[in-house]
């Protein structure tokens, strides 16, 4: 067998490579070697605050593909079996997880795959093996299965923001993330979902799929959202975009009672100074939601395999692996793509 392979590398900001990389071991006791197919590009990819620190490190971590070979012990899975992976599993048991808090549990931070997502094969530790590895139904493409682990990070947030039946909900940002949340809303019991974003080429893409836009430079925006929210405002809004100024206006904007989602990290030293005294008085819910666990997976495939959304409306673009510098730059950009997925 080979000793290398191919692996797409962050460097440095805007410095991707593909290189030659050790091929991980045979797999251990309770573990799966993957002959990965495809990996999505995720927005933490190319966040390049969180990936300096990590530099040079492989990119990736929405793969999915081909068990090649099984550890000792595993009886779930064989040669031959098509995955969807993510890449971190929580123990279930902890007093974290018994809250709720599956992405916060020590198990979920320092588990991993080896290398990443973004190479030709990749080695999974058995806990993962264990608890969030999922088999990808025959009549599905590999790469819906490499959607399961973003749109579960979609479908954790909406969890968290205390969406209830008739709510007016509002995204911000009609990204993958945003478009996501927009075509699920519903399901959670929103009479009303709206979009905010301000690319044309994302507001056309979003009314396309049947969802309201409202266009953030408009000078009435405020006015324009509280009258299509019965003159309240809001119940939820979720923030995808990763900038003070979209959250101020989203706290803004947010009913009495409501509830503001953060789901886009902004830079670790970054301060957000708010209202306390409107969060008292109106009672607002200011919240976040991290990545996503088993459960959430788990209800993704059911989606997907449910046809409650439609790759197609979500995968824009497609690169080989010996351009997946363009991959990056292409999501980097932020501009007419939503999901970019690595063929490997």
């Amino acid at each position: 067998m080979a000793t290398t392979m191919k692996a797409a590398i962050y460097a440095g900001p805007g410095d991707i490579r593909v290189e030659d990389y050790p091929m991980p071991d045979a797999p251990g006791a309770g573990e799966l070697l993957v002959r990965v197919r495809v990996c999505g590009v995720c927005g933490s990819d190319v966040t390049d605050w969180y990936m300096t620190p990590r530099a040079p490190t492989v990119l990736g971590h929405e793969p999915a593909g081909d068990v090649v070979a099984v550890g000792d012990g595993v009886t779930d899975f064989a040669v031959g079996d098509r995955v969807a992976i993510h890449h971190h599993v929580p123990c279930m048991v902890c007093d974290l997880c018994m809250h709720g808090h599956h992405t916060l549990c020590p198990t979920f931070k320092r588990t991993r795959l080896y290398p990443a997502g973004m190479a030709e094969y990749v080695r999974i530790p058995a806990e993962i093996v264990e608890r969030d590895i999922l088999k990808i139904p025959d009549d599905m493409p590999y790469e819906a299965g490499a959607l399961v682990e973003p749109i579960a990070c979609c479908v954790r947030a909406l969890d968290r923001a205390n969406i209830s039946q008739g709510d007016s909900v509002v995204v911000v940002g009609a990204g993958f993330n945003g478009i996501v949340m927009g075509l699920l809303a519903t399901h959670w019991g929103a009479s009303r979902v709206a979009l905010l974003d301000r690319l044309p080429v994302r507001i056309e893409r979003a009314r396309g799929l049947g969802l309201r836009v409202f266009n953030v430079d408009d000078a009435d925006l405020n006015e324009q959202v509280r009258a299509w929210a019965d003159g309240r405002g809001p119940h939820s809004i979720l923030v995808t975009a990763s900038n003070q100024k979209a959250l101020n206006m989203a706290f803004d904007m947010v009913a009495p009672g409501g509830t503001l989602m953060l789901y886009a990290p902004t830079p670790p030293d970054d301060r957000w100074p708010l209202s306390t005294n409107r969060i008292l008085f109106q009672e607002i819910t200011v919240t976040g939601s991290y990545s996503a666990s088993p459960l959430d997976t788990r209800r993704t495939m059911a989606l997907l395999r449910d046809g409650l959304l439609n790759p197609n409306d979500l995968i824009t673009h497609r690169f080989p692996i010996g351009e997946a510098d363009k991959a990056w730059h292409m999501t980097k950009q932020a501009g007419d793509s939503l999901k970019v997925m690595v063929e490997i």
